[in-house]
């Protein structure tokens, strides 16, 4: 389980941008089993993909595929009976992804998913480092604080802030996990981490620095966070679109799940009644049109 540091310093991240603090320490509880860190206490928790790894390679050094292959490290497609066989322990976990660094180091990092996120590393460009080698590099120096940093940017990057806002964990996994999410129960076990940390931060206190004055306070951390500060970096910048999106995202996912959840004869009540404000829009209209050419006759 989660350091009160690592619980601290995900609370700090949250309300900093604008999510429930609670559901970014589901996500990256399930997401990372509750381990920041490999059992060399540097690494951040890792997990290597051979099919990622097979086509990174493909890609970027061809030369070197063949020796991963035979070598049993890169598979063309995903497959459950050899992907994770070796990776149950994190001394495995460590030492599978030693045997591919010394096959190409760059496709290797590309290969796995990192830190408390399990951000994979063929992200890197796309989400502000200069490679993979570079993500890992900053994840590692950074501490927790780089992991909680490199999850929001993938979050932000694909806008699922509203998801987590409004707990609607089939729509953040199936966009943050994949297709496969129901299979693996991802929202299921965010749900469940959800409602444990609710219980867990209600009315627990942590210590933030004051920017203005760099004196620690206590804040309840149950609560949404306050109104959102500019980060200093690019990378981590919000737009005023991208703010604006997020605010309209957020209701209109919030009519449709309750539209959803309703019984579904008031679903068709619902809509029959636009139906016919449609058809009697489109009839005054036609009227109104019929009118203007017999004026105009």
């Amino acid at each position: 389980m989660f350091s009160d540091q690592v619980v601290k310093e995900i609370v700090a991240t949250a309300r900093r941008d604008q999510i429930d603090p609670a559901s970014l320490l589901a996500v990256s509880e399930v997401e990372s089993a509750g381990r920041p860190l490999e059992s060399d206490n540097l690494t951040p928790r890792l997990l290597f993909e051979r099919h990622v790894f097979y086509r990174e390679l493909k890609k970027r050094n061809k030369d070197a595929l063949a020796k991963a292959v035979s070598q049993g490290l890169a598979t063309p497609k995903w497959d459950r009976s050899v992907a994770y066989r070796d990776q149950g322990t994190s001394q495995g976990r460590l030492a599978v992804l030693a045997k591919a660094r010394a096959v190409d180091e760059e496709c290797a990092n590309r290969a796995c998913s990192w830190g408390l996120g399990q951000v994979l590393g063929a992200n890197a460009e796309s989400l502000g480092y200069s490679s993979a080698n570079n993500m890992v590099n900053e994840l590692q120096a950074g501490g927790i604080v780089a992991q909680v940093e490199s999850m929001l940017r993938f979050i932000k990057k694909n806008r699922l802030q509203p998801y987590l806002n409004l707990h609607d964990w089939a729509s953040f996994a199936l966009k943050y996990n994949g297709p496969g999410y129901a299979q693996n129960r991802y929202d299921v076990r965010m749900a469940a981490a959800y409602q444990k940390w609710v219980v867990k931060i209600d009315g627990m206190a942590i210590e933030t620095e004051q920017l203005e004055t760099n004196k620690p306070v206590e804040e309840k951390i149950d609560e949404l966070p306050p109104p959102y500060v500019e980060p200093q970096t690019k990378a981590k910048s919000t737009t005023l679109w991208s703010t604006i999106f997020g605010t309209i995202s957020t209701f209109f996912i919030g009519i449709w799940t309750w539209f959803m959840n309703l019984p579904f004869q008031d679903k068709a009540l619902i809509l029959g009644f636009m139906g016919f404000v449609v058809l009697l829009f489109v009839y005054i209209a036609k009227e109104r049109i019929r009118k203007i050419v017999e004026d105009h006759v």
